[in-house]
């Protein structure tokens, strides 16, 4: 115990006078020592001189002679070791650990072959820090490391992985690059399965072009609901001013269309046995006997009461002549990409609608020409458009009567697409129609009333009266 002690104090002493004494050079870098309890280290420090050491219950110093120096490990934990030699004076930051410890961070040391990658064990922890070059070698570096879990836990050891990655996305950052004009574009990971895209671009188009990108180089590294998250800013407000007209085309027009029993007469019968006719009204004679013989060439043919008296010459027959158009409005529309802008031609009707107990609200219920157009912007300059046209008209007929009012129904034509279209060119839309039609049927008696062969014999015309509205739009990319 008295030597003990009297090494201590020799120890306190050689640190005060070590202080103490001038023209010491400043200290050099920390070292950091690690070793194993009951293993020794070996030091090089020629020109030995003095040396000092924070706990000795930690680590033991053996000078030998004066150029080395033997650290020995007694007791898991930490210390500090100061060597003196010549001018120089050298700092050891000592970690004695224990046995079991070291041999698990021998297997982690032997396992992982990155080269930037270094395995310290501390007390009852093991560190693994350093780089590596994507997300990928650290996926399958943190697999190596979950395969020594079992060991760590069973020896009640904790493995801290603070392993950085030098480019989280691989190489995404440098293909973003060589897009136009996103040389200043940033694509980082936000640590919860996002990639944020950031920095600033020309105009809306230029910014879908990049997300475009971006979504494609990214799925790789989402989560599974992971998000490519727009944080870019455009030097130029962009907008869409969508011109529309609405047109409506109204048809009235006559349709004959059937098989017409005409009369013939002849004129000259000709060398090969046809005949030279003109066409004429049919006429028939009426006889009492069924079987009496026409007049005329041509073997007689008898129906009923009625035999024909000339030539059949049957004719088809169509006619349509159609009506005009109107423009009923003629909107510009000017809207942000991606949002909605709507327009109505019409009116609205009220409509009761019951509280319970007797209560009763009124709500107004849309109905005319109406139109949604959505428009967004593509990456390659042209715009996509979700396009909702409906027309609607007040239906009496099918209406419900209340307290001695009656409430109309509506008739509703409606369609909805998606197209997309460059910046100026015109999208189409129509066939919302409304049609009112009649027919006359002119028939031959007896033989038009025949199953399946009285079509044949009969002649009908169409009377149609409809409206067609026409939808004109022409989207165009609008920035300052």
């Amino acid at each position: 115990m008295f030597r003990s002690r009297l090494a201590a104090a020799a120890s306190i002493a050689l640190v005060s006078s070590a202080l103490a004494l001038p023209g010491i050079a400043s200290a050099d870098p920390v070292t950091i020592l690690s070793v194993q309890s009951g293993h020794s280290l070996v030091l090089s420090a020629d020109g030995l001189t003095r040396v000092a050491v924070g706990d000795g219950r930690i680590a033991g110093v053996v000078p030998i002679g004066t150029s080395q120096l033997v650290v020995n490990g007694k007791a898991p934990g930490h210390t500090t070791v100061m060597v003196w030699a010549g001018s120089h004076r050298s700092t050891y930051e000592v970690t004695v650990t224990e046995q079991a410890l070291d041999d698990i961070a021998r297997m982690l040391r032997g396992t992982i072959s990155e080269p930037d990658v270094q395995v310290i064990s501390f007390n009852t922890s093991i560190v693994i820090k350093g780089t590596v070059a994507d997300q990928g070698h650290f996926a399958a570096l943190s697999d190596i490391i979950s395969r020594f879990d079992k060991v760590t836990t069973a020896s009640k050891y904790t493995v801290v992985n603070a392993v950085t990655v030098a480019h989280p996305l691989g190489s995404i950052q440098q293909e973003m690059a060589a897009l136009p004009g996103a040389s200043d574009i940033h694509v980082d990971p936000d640590g919860k399965g996002n990639v944020i895209v950031s920095g600033q671009v020309h105009d809306a188009v230029q910014e879908e072009a990049v997300m475009q990108k971006a979504r494609g180089l990214a799925g790789a590294f989402l989560s599974t609901d992971g998000k490519v998250i727009d944080r870019l800013t455009t030097e130029l407000a962009s907008q869409v001013d969508v011109k529309v007209y609405v047109l409506e085309v109204d048809k009235t027009f006559m349709n004959q269309l059937g098989l017409r029993l005409q009369g013939a007469n002849v004129q000259s019968v000709n060398p090969d046995g046809t005949f030279t006719y003109t066409v004429v009204p049919p006429s028939f004679l009426g006889l009492e006997s069924p079987f009496s013989a026409a007049t005329v060439p041509g073997r007689a043919l008898t129906v009923g009461q009625f035999t024909r008296q000339t030539l059949l010459a049957p004719t088809l027959d169509l006619l349509i002549s159609q009506g005009h158009a109107r423009v009923l409005s003629a909107p510009n529309l000017v809207t942000l990409p991606g949002q909605e802008a709507t327009f109505l031609v019409g009116g609205s009707i009220p409509i009761p609608v019951s509280q319970g107990f007797g209560a009763v609200s009124i709500q107004y219920k849309d109905y005319g020409v109406k139109l949604k157009v959505t428009p967004t912007l593509l990456g390659n300059g042209n715009v996509q458009a979700k396009i909702d046209p409906e027309v609607s008209d007040l239906d009496f007929a099918n209406g419900v009567q209340l307290n001695g009012f009656i409430i109309p129904a509506l008739k509703i034509s409606q369609l909805s697409t998606d197209v997309i279209t460059q910046s100026g060119e015109s999208i189409i839309l129509g066939g919302l129609l409304r049609r009112v039609e009649q027919k006359t049927v002119q028939k031959i008696p007896l033989l038009g009333d025949l199953p399946i062969l009285g079509k044949l014999f009969s002649s009908t015309n169409y009377q149609n009266s409809s409206t067609d509205v026409v939808f004109v739009m022409s989207p165009t990319i609008l920035s300052r």
